[in-house]
């Protein structure tokens, strides 16, 4: 038997699931689309919770925002030469992440 969790911050008793329906929550709560800018698939954990929503969570908003202003800069720093407009719109949704972020939105 195994714990599932429904996200990140559930304080609710974990349900008790057999390994059967440990494998269909996993393979029913993971987005199987893959963007490689603005939703990768090595980003997404095996719950589906995405990396930036337990990095908010984990650090707080402050420190969230600074990390993907780092980032931005990271994607803009080597976009000519590593991967191009590929790391310009990777820049772009960091800056996208911390307008949400500061804004209220959903991160």
């Amino acid at each position: 038997m195994s714990s599932y969790v429904k996200c990140v911050g559930d304080l609710t008793e974990p349900v008790e699931l057999s390994a059967s329906q440990v494998a269909e929550k996993m393979t029913s709560t993971v987005d199987t689309r893959f963007d490689p800018v603005t939703k990768p698939a090595h980003y997404a954990g095996h719950t589906g919770i995405e990396c930036k929503q337990a990095m908010e969570s984990m650090l707080g908003t402050d420190e969230y925002v600074s990390y993907m202003q780092g980032c931005a800069f990271k994607y803009l720093w080597r976009w000519k030469s590593k991967n191009g407009i590929e790391d310009l719109k990777k820049a772009h949704e960091c800056i996208e992440n911390m307008l949400e972020t500061l804004e209220g939105g959903a991160s």
